[in-house]
């Protein structure tokens, strides 16, 4: 009966919410970025050179001369490893579903991601464990209020515009920049989807005016019958927001985002954050924003063993920004109301780069009720004679742990080395180096934290190679590859080794109103240790090797995009990545993607 009362109710729901957006959008969704570009440095010159035309056009404090709710310069970071950047382009030039996709598929980082739509999707960088990936969304930050990994699966994605992953101390960030609508002109975007075990995709985005006011609004909701004895899952998340010109050359927004979630095999969280953003562009660069924000959750354990949980954080921050031609800075102040969160807490981060030299680092501290902790990170880049770039990464210190576990600090120290010399049109490239973590950090409960590995000091080493290959009908042919190895350690989430082999296909032609990208993609993955799929039981064991494969093909015609994708996993042993979130031997998914104006 409640699975038919929860069908019944997903059907009224979806029909409701498709014939409201048809009648006013258009299309768009999510994608991982150019794997193949060997040289992450040019992506994310380049953005940085939209970060910084952002600021330019932003450095106006008049209100009459910014006609849209204005962008805040996030951090970029020019460096090999250290961060990606995805356009709005990007983002819908792929069928990636979910942002733990995206992530799992980002070249440099090699997260263990568990989880598909069925269940909760982690992805965990290898020695970092858990809140190794922290989610700001326009300074909001997204952090896991029950449990000590955010669960990516339930994240929106209708109304981004882009988005980056920037390597900070401990971990990684994403910084996701919401749709801000350049022109007084609606705009929509619509995706729907379908695949493996029915599993059905619905995403619309509407962003348009009312009087002075800038108004958004997202729907984002993804439903499968399900894997083998996972059973179904529906996900369905609203986005709403409203900004607007104040006083001063102040802008505000109002955004309130609303999560529900129903599964099967798992407990089922209900999710909702309201976030107040006050913004001002102050001209010659410089750039505050203060974001005010209160998230609460509850999980119903469903047909599973527990009790229904609940919990809330509030936050206020306080960010300030510099811009200029051949640096940036950023400052954060960030208060915490909650259970299981720092009381305080302070980052900054600064950029440079000028000639053959560049620079990034950032540095936190937190204070929590009983210890501090600090940390920072650091990575350098420098160009030497006949094409080679010398590289550099450090980061050091120590971090808690947000979420319901006991309170704790992870030790964390990294160190690696290298260089990239160009040889012809192809990059190649090595980097060795020194990674620490103590003790062992783990996914979080109630996953596995009962059990930690004391951690240790190992040594890394990595080597890649790509470039283009030859010209195919118009378009181009590139490949890259990458091998990872790792020595053993007494860590969780550690494989030992590991390569990727990618190649891509592009065509643009027809004044730009025709795309071709095909993609292909296989990997291997070394054996590592994990808890026992017995949660609770306290015992560890070691997977098998992990091979995998995928493929995707998208086309573009004019704003129309028709995207499929397959992948393949071949796990001996059938041992998750994380207890109780089980890998399915394939899957595939197809659908189109529409925008309009007006």
């Amino acid at each position: 009966m409640r699975t038919l009362e929860r069908l019944a109710g997903a059907r009224v729901a979806t029909a409701v919410a498709l014939g409201a957006l048809l009648l006013c959008f258009g299309s768009a969704a999510a994608q991982e970025p150019d794997s193949l570009a060997v040289a992450p440095p040019d992506t994310t010159q380049q953005a940085a050179d939209t970060l910084q035309q952002a600021a330019d056009s932003a450095a106006v404090p008049d209100t009459a001369a910014v006609s849209s709710f204005p962008i805040y310069p996030d951090p970029a970071s020019r460096n090999l490893g250290v961060a990606w950047r995805w356009e709005m382009s990007d983002l819908l030039a792929t069928g990636a579903l979910t942002l733990a996709k995206i992530i799992e598929l980002t070249p440099f980082t090699d997260p263990v991601r568990g989880g598909f739509l069925e269940g909760p999707q982690v992805a965990v960088f290898a020695g970092r464990g858990p809140s190794s990936i922290r989610v700001n969304e326009d300074g909001y930050e997204i952090v896991p209020i029950l449990g000590g990994a955010l669960d990516l699966g339930t994240e929106p994605m209708a109304q981004l515009a882009g988005m980056s992953l920037i390597n900070e101390p401990g971990g990684y960030r994403i910084y996701m920049q919401s749709y801000r609508n350049p022109r007084r002109d609606p705009y929509s975007r619509i995706e729907a989807g379908t695949g493996d075990n029915r599993a059905n995709l619905l995403r619309g985005f509407l962003s348009s005016r009312i009087g002075r006011s800038l108004f958004g609004f997202g729907f984002d909701r993804i439903d499968t019958e399900g894997y083998g004895d996972l059973g179904e899952s529906e996900r369905t998340v609203v986005w709403l927001s409203l900004a607007r010109p104040l006083f001063w050359g102040v802008w505000g927004q109002l955004e309130y985002r609303n999560s529900t979630t129903d599964r099967r095999s798992f407990p089922s969280p209900q999710r909702s954050d309201w976030v107040l953003r006050l913004r001002r562009s102050l001209g010659d660069g410089w750039h505050a924003d203060l974001i005010a924000g209160s998230g609460r959750q509850r999980v119903d354990p469903g047909d599973t063993e527990g009790e229904e949980q609940s919990g809330s954080a509030k936050q206020i921050g306080l960010r300030g920004a510099r811009t200029a031609e051949n640096w940036q800075a950023h400052a954060v102040l960030r208060y915490w109301n909650g259970e299981h969160f720092p009381i305080f807490e302070s980052e900054g981060t600064f950029e440079f780069e000028k000639g053959r030299a560049s620079l990034f680092a950032s540095g936190r501290f937190a204070h929590w009720e009983d210890f501090n902790s600090a940390a920072f990170y650091v990575s350098l880049g420098f160009e030497l004679p006949l094409g080679v770039r010398a590289l550099a990464e450090a980061e050091e210190g120590d971090r808690g742990i947000f979420g319901y576990l006991p309170r704790r600090r992870i030790g964390v120290t990294r160190w690696t080395a290298g260089a990239e010399a160009k040889l012809w049109k192809w990059k190649v490239g090595a980097r060795t180096g020194r990674w620490r973590a103590a003790p062992s950090p783990a996914i979080g409960a109630p996953i596995d934290s009962i059990m930690q590995l004391p951690g240790g000091t190992v040594s890394v080493v990595e080597a890649w190679a790509g470039g283009p290959l030859f010209p195919l009908f118009g378009g181009r042919v590139e490949g890259v590859a990458r091998y990872t190895t790792r020595e053993e350690g007494s860590f969780l989430y550690w494989p030992a080794e590991g390569f990727r082999v990618e190649g891509l296909y592009r065509l643009l032609t027809m004044s730009d109103q025709l795309m071709v990208k095909l993609t292909g993609k296989l990997g291997r993955r070394g054996p590592m240790w994990v808890q026992s799929l017995d949660v609770g039981d306290g015992s560890l064991v070691r997977t098998g090797e992990l091979f995998w494969w995928r493929v995707e093909a998208v086309v573009r015609i004019k704003d129309v995009h028709v995207f499929y994708n397959y992948e393949y996993y071949d796990s001996p042993g059938a041992i998750a990545d994380v207890p109780g979130l089980s890998l399915p031997p394939s899957r595939y998914h197809f659908g189109v993607k529409w925008e309009f104006w007006n």
